[in-house]
């Protein structure tokens, strides 16, 4: 049996670490693709689980029989209980990339038993990697997806979106789940946690994605590092709050002047929590001082060096010749609202 999925990315509008502190977040399915093709192979008696997995980004094939499988998720969560302990760094943790498509494997394993047989898995991406677009939730996202079809079990969201945060979690420490749900599910969506997900209404508004370059810094790394400089009751995190609703009030009303105002107010907080460097605070003032123009970075940002992943930039027209200034890589934005989609292929 062969089946093709694919997942979108994914672009914060805002609630960047903030969501993490149980504050609202607005998050949007982007169109970079994720494709996942699988094909499952029923062997012969006696009958065994064995992979091969083909990661087509990075140029690597890997086979696992279902020992040396089971042999990579022991140390993969010892590395995980040590990073848990502050004794390891989170990235550190999965230390290839195939070791998320390990740990997908094992987390569907612990709820549906895969079946027993061959598994050839083969994933390429469109998604620019470390840009803080979510490639990592894509993936994740591809191969439940494509799990739950091979094995015939009933699409639960709340379900498939659980095990799609403890994977995750491996990969960036705390996962809040904003990520993964937003690939699953498509759209714009409010999100915040133990609260009802709401899908908001798309709008119009010209946008561009602009990108600074992979951050230095991991998303892990810059995670650990907030929690580290603003406790859980901050008052920086109610700040983020207010502005998340200043956003969202504005995109509903379809109001373009109080977006960019409420979009250039997020930006000046992922300053003052530190993960914006010097030089791309500097590409943004030059863009925010522009009265019909806003940009703000979308994702963890960096605590190092001078690049920080995409920025979102609202303008009718891209931003060219300050980007070529800078260096900077124009990107089309184009909003994906179908999500996750999965089929069998014969």
């Amino acid at each position: 049996m062969r089946t093709c999925c694919q997942t979108p990315a994914k672009l914060i509008l805002t609630g960047e670490h903030a969501v993490l502190f149980g504050t609202p977040a607005l998050s949007m399915a982007v169109n970079f693709l994720t494709q996942c093709d699988m094909v499952f192979t029923d062997n012969t008696q006696p009958k065994k689980l064995s992979f091969s997995i083909a990661l087509n980004d990075y140029r690597s094939t890997h086979h696992f029989s279902f020992l040396e499988w089971q042999d990579q998720i022991i140390q993969i969560r010892s590395r995980y209980a040590l990073y848990e302990k502050n004794s390891l760094a989170i990235q550190t943790v999965c230390s290839n990339p195939v070791d998320l498509v390990l740990l997908s494997l094992y987390f569907f394993d612990t709820t549906y038993p895969l079946k027993k047989g061959h598994w050839d898995i083969k994933i390429q991406s469109k998604i620019p990697l470390g840009r803080g677009l979510g490639s990592s939730a894509s993936v994740i996202i591809s191969l439940l997806h494509s799990l739950y079809i091979q094995h015939q079990c009933p699409i639960i969201e709340e379900e498939i979106l659980n095990l799609a945060q403890k994977v995750e979690s491996f990969q960036h420490g705390h996962s809040s789940g904003l990520d993964t749900t937003t690939i699953f599910k498509g759209g714009l969506i409010h999100f915040q946690h133990k609260h009802p997900i709401q899908q908001l209404i798309m709008q119009n508004f010209h946008g561009w994605l602009i990108d600074t370059g992979k951050p230095d810094s991991t998303t892990g790394q810059a995670v650990s590092h907030v929690h580290q400089q603003f406790h859980h009751h901050h008052a920086i995190w109610q700040a983020f709050d207010m502005t998340t609703t200043k956003i969202e009030q504005a995109w509903q009303a379809s109001d373009a002047v109080k977006l960019k105002e409420a979009i250039t107010e997020n930006e000046q907080l992922l300053e003052n929590i530190g993960v914006v460097p010097e030089r791309v605070q500097a590409f943004i003032k030059r863009i925010n001082q522009h009265p019909n123009k806003a940009a703000k970075i979308c994702g963890s940002g960096s605590i190092q060096g001078d690049k920080a992943g995409v920025i979102l930039c609202l303008s009718h027209q891209p931003p060219t010749e300050l980007c070529e200034e800078f260096g900077y890589t124009l990107l089309p934005l184009t909003l994906n609202e179908q999500g996750s989609h999965c089929e069998v292929v014969f």
